[in-house]
């Protein structure tokens, strides 16, 4: 990349003049966070989709009729395994009784009963099948990841605003086509086409991002997360109120279709036209928003306006990862987005299992996302990121690992800890996030997060299955996620501190982090 070096203007001395709750500001804030809002309804839906129901064995001799799901006699069949094993009936004996009924053979049962039909398992036949009800958690993890990797370089190639529209938008018409799937095979590949094709929560946080001045960088988030933890709240609220998974579905995904505005709502990333080098396309919107929040901006700043002009015939990726710094960190993000991923996953997805109501759960445990933000915000301005980040790791760790140990019969004291733990997991994840986008250059900050969120979804591909492990131990799940928590905040002890410094956008820039003042590029 070839740069003159001049006196310039930098795009975050003019964002500083806009100020932080500027009419602007509370736009883009007001469409930043209905992308998160959608977000929190749409990314685990699935828990309450295909949630675990009760059914037993149906025994044409012991039933009444109509069949009512109430437990078999120990002589029919055991009782740990009702749900899908009886003994095996004596021949030509049509009674119900002891002697009707072999109890030393075991027989796989062919019909259910059932307190209600209305439910994914039983429409779609995955009784005594339940790595199929988990799967559909893994196929949705695979999907995000799969788009991830496309969706990062689309939005640094075409725009963050148009990818975030197209992809939303095609999240509420894949999204609401499952509700009309008619096999379990037809809804795991809409399942897999939704998540690929439909989370537009990455160029979303991308903007997020890049639209505000460093000074309120971290301010900003506190929106973005309250919005994500109100759409999980309404998913679970309508959950409870919308029991037929068809009519929830739709419920969640229509709404999505309001994405078609932004075409004339949003404007495109100004940080990002400047890294294209489009200064005049950064310009007139710079003036819309001057004008918007009452301020002035002189001809001479505009015109100084420092951009970026890329002269270079390989991508701007490849240029980024020729830079063994860069690289190194990418490596260590890896590791965290992994290790988050799994351990936040992990945690939503076995909350259900929790004592107590599974929706009041549900949100309560989403709720944490808003006190988070708020501690993220506090920590991060005073101890930078590598502190807060260590520590969110261990805690988290060490509260997993104690919380199975605690009695049952203290249900509220085992519940907190639980939602202490998802507290902590959450303000990690909101710490990673911000983080990793603080570590690229503009021109390639989508693709690199993206690679990263994209790659570290391997946590969330295998954290649905966590609810499997409790068939060995019960305590297992927490126990292996608290033990993942430690060893990824030893990680953290092999990378340096980064301050909260403006935003780098050349990879120069990028290595020059945590070390002193980057410099001032133009075109």
């Amino acid at each position: 990349m070839a740069v003159e070096t001049c006196e310039t203007v930098k795009l975050d001395d003019i964002l500083k003049k806009f100020g932080f709750l500027g009419r602007y500001q509370v736009q883009m804030t007001l469409l930043l966070s209905f992308v998160f809002f959608i977000n929190g309804m749409h990314s685990i839906n699935y828990i309450f989709v295909a949630e675990e129901v009760p059914y037993r064995c149906k025994v044409d001799q012991c039933e009444s009729n109509p069949p009512i799901f109430e437990p078999l006699p120990n002589f029919v069949a055991p009782n740990d395994s009702q749900n899908c094993y009886k003994y095996k009936t004596i021949a030509n004996d049509s009674g119900c009784t002891p002697k009707s009924f072999n109890s030393s053979f075991l027989e796989r049962c062919d019909d259910w009963v059932y307190p209600s039909k209305d439910s994914f398992v039983v429409e779609f036949g995955l009784e005594c099948q339940e790595w199929k009800r988990t799967f559909i958690g893994t196929v949705h993890s695979i999907g995000l990841m799969m788009g991830l990797f496309f969706q990062g370089q689309l939005s640094d190639k075409i725009g963050r605003k148009l990818v975030l529209i197209i992809v939303g938008v095609l999240g509420a018409v894949l999204g609401t086509a499952k509700s009309f799937a008619g096999s379990y095979f037809t809804y795991i590949i809409l399942e897999f086409l939704e998540a690929t094709f439909g989370d537009n929560s990455s160029p979303g946080f991308i903007i997020s991002i890049e639209f505000a001045h460093s000074d309120n960088r971290l301010r900003q988030q506190i929106f973005i997360c309250i919005a994500y933890a109100i759409g999980a709240v309404v998913m679970s609220t309508i959950g409870y109120y919308v029991t037929y998974w068809r009519h929830f579905v739709q419920a969640i995904y229509i709404p999505a279709l309001l994405f078609l505005l932004y075409i004339f709502l949003m404007h495109e990333s100004v940080r990002w036209l400047l890294s294209k080098g489009r200064k005049q396309e950064a310009t007139k919107i710079l003036l819309k928003i001057a004008k918007t929040n009452g301020v002035t901006l002189e001809k001479e700043t505009l015109e100084n306006l420092q951009c970026e002009e890329l002269r270079t015939e390989s991508s701007p990726l490849r240029d980024t990862f020729r830079s063994q710094i860069v690289v190194k960190r990418f490596l260590v993000c890896l590791i965290w987005w992994i290790s988050c991923n799994f351990i936040f996953v992990g945690l939503v997805v076995n909350v259900v299992s929790l004592a107590g109501n599974k929706y009041l759960n549900f949100a309560i445990m989403s709720l944490t996302e808003i006190p988070s933000s708020f501690a993220m915000v506090y920590t991060l301005n005073k101890f930078k990121r590598k502190k807060p980040l260590f520590w969110s790791f261990m805690a988290a760790g060490v509260l997993c690992l104690v919380q199975p140990f605690v009695p049952k019969s203290h249900i509220w004291l085992s519940t907190g800890l639980y939602f202490i733990g998802r507290f902590i997991a959450t303000y990690t994840f909101t710490v990673i996030y911000m983080y990793t986008s603080e570590l690229f250059p503009t021109y390639t900050r989508n693709s690199m997060h993206a690679l990263c969120s994209s790659i570290g979804r391997i946590g969330s591909v295998v954290a649905p299955m966590t609810p499997l492990l409790a068939q060995y131990t019960e305590s297992l799940p927490t126990l292996v996620i608290g033990a993942i928590s430690l060893l990824a905040g030893l990680t953290t002890l092999l990378v340096p501190d980064v301050a909260n410094e403006p935003l780098p956008d050349n990879v120069k820039q990028a290595e020059s982090i945590g070390n002193h003042r980057t410099t001032a590029n133009c075109c």
